[in-house]
């Protein structure tokens, strides 16, 4: 199989994956958005009462709204991956302004020791 062909193939997957989580009945699809939001929270006892929570609780009583629901299961998800991808591979992800600039200063050389006096 050439490359190609398994780049489509992961695609395709991937695709069919998605396809079959919309398909997902209203309980599973707002089971699969709590548990975004669980992983989303800093403390993962805390209970759920935040506004998104509620508004899950809401919808996923309505069958006509899976859609919405598979939809918003998928963006928390990405959500959660962007994060983690952006923790990992660029190092002055989440630091403040002016830390960030001290450890750009550092990596160009600027932040060069001064000499002392003898």
């Amino acid at each position: 199989m050439s490359a190609a062909r398994k780049a489509t193939a992961g695609l395709f997957s991937f695709a069919s994956l998605d396809a079959a989580r919309t398909r997902a009945t209203a309980r599973e699809l707002a089971e699969q958005v709590y548990h975004e939001l669980r992983m989303a929270l800093p403390s993962r006892t805390e209970p759920m009462q935040t506004p998104l929570a509620q508004y899950t609780h809401l919808v996923s009583a309505h069958d006509s709204q899976q859609p919405v629901m598979a939809n918003l299961e998928l963006f928390l998800r990405s959500k959660r991956v962007h994060n983690a991808l952006m923790e990992q591979y660029n190092p002055l992800y989440g630091m403040s302004e002016q830390d960030r600039i001290k450890a750009t200063a550092r990596t160009v050389g600027l932040d060069v020791p001064s000499a002392t006096k003898a």
